[in-house]
């Protein structure tokens, strides 16, 4: 039987406690030094649940107020994201050095260099590997801002305007949860775990595949630009029922997934290389797209023009050009402010013109 995640926990809380006892004991031996920092060195949890030992009895602080090694600088050298494995290597030996040479009347002294050891590894650990054992790692993007970042496993994470996703690495599955905004992703293959993204109800399964997630107010979008994908609403857990959606696909998850339609999945990805495209698009859904990136608002407040079909592909930061482009229209008239460009049809703009003059 597979031990489950808190059985785990357990045996590792207890291996914890153990070696507590023996650093507390006296100066542990060069084979025992290496076995601790071995096991140390397998899990941020060990890290965690060793710091949770020391924490329950209250001697780290006075601990470290008896060692020759002040615990803010080892802590900044453990943060510093220029050469951490150099920063370990170089505080550690000394450490060791002191604990051999002092026995007796600086047992303490060694304790102290474990826990600030541990500290050590945990600041880095926990900034730099922890997605990697299962601690959530959020990446998030502000309005009009974009970000790609090459995740631990290799896969590439593309987020799009006013976005937020957390990344998590199980055993058994790799988890990217998109919380709001739009998210492409490029899967790095795995043989034993495959690659889930939770969007709000809607679930989605893939391994070596590209495809876009576009988690809306109402509904989810998914887009697959390369590979086969598995879709779904409900538990994490894949049912047989899942939808399988290929390369040059799309599919909407209104409540539960929809029929997959053929698109241009380049175009429906066009915002990698920061631009719109539309095909027959009604300018209400051009307007609420271009409003993602800009700070400058379009108003779109004539149903007549709500309407209007758009064809064409745009940077999506350019709303001054898409401004120029629809005064081109046949009917419509573009009224523009430093915060927002108002389009209407010609019949409301006349009207509006008349009231006035009364």
């Amino acid at each position: 039987m597979t031990p489950s995640d808190e059985q785990i926990r357990m045996a590792i809380a207890d291996q914890a406690s153990e070696w507590f006892v023996e650093n507390r004991g006296g100066a542990l031996d060069r084979e025992a030094r290496s076995r601790f920092m071995a096991w140390l060195q397998t899990s941020p949890v060990h890290v965690g649940e060793y710091l949770a030992i020391v924490g329950l009895v209250r001697d780290l602080e006075t601990a470290v107020n008896t060692t020759e090694i002040p615990l803010e600088p080892l802590l900044a050298r453990a943060r510093a994201e220029a050469d951490p494995v150099a920063t370990l290597n170089a505080t550690m030996p000394v450490q060791m050095s002191i604990t051999t040479r002092r026995r007796g009347a600086r047992r303490w002294s060694l304790a102290a260099a474990a826990a600030l050891a541990i500290v050590a590894l945990a600041a880095l650990w926990l900034t730099r590997d922890g997605e990697r054992f299962g601690l959530p790692k959020t990446y998030m993007t502000a309005h009009g801002e974009q970000s790609e970042r090459v995740l631990p496993d290799g896969s590439v994470l593309h987020l799009n305007t006013d976005s937020e996703v957390s990344v998590r690495y199980l055993r058994r599955e790799r988890v990217l949860d998109l919380r709001r905004g739009e998210a492409f992703v490029q899967v790095a293959h795995e043989g034993e775990r495959d690659f889930r993204v939770a969007a709000g109800n809607a679930q989605i399964r893939a391994v070596g595949t590209q495809f876009d997630v576009y988690r809306k107010s109402e509904s989810v979008r998914i887009t697959v630009v390369e590979g086969t994908v598995a879709v779904y609403t409900g538990p994490p857990q894949r049912p047989p029922s899942a939808l399988s959606v290929g390369a040059g696909y799309q599919v909407e998850v209104r409540g539960q997934a929809g029929v997959p339609r053929p698109v241009d999945a380049r175009a429906a990805v066009a915002w990698l290389k920061r631009q719109i495209a539309f095909e027959d698009e009604p300018l209400s859904e051009v307007a609420a797209e271009f409003n993602r990136y800009g700070g400058v608002v379009l108003e779109i407040d004539d149903d007549a023009i709500r309407t209007l079909r758009i064809s064409g592909v745009f940077d999506a930061y350019d709303t001054d050009s898409f401004a120029a482009f629809l005064e081109t229209l046949h009917g419509v008239v573009v009224q523009k402010t430093p915060t927002r460009i108002r389009v209407r049809s010609v019949t409301a703009a006349n009207r509006e013109r008349q009231a006035a003059v009364r």
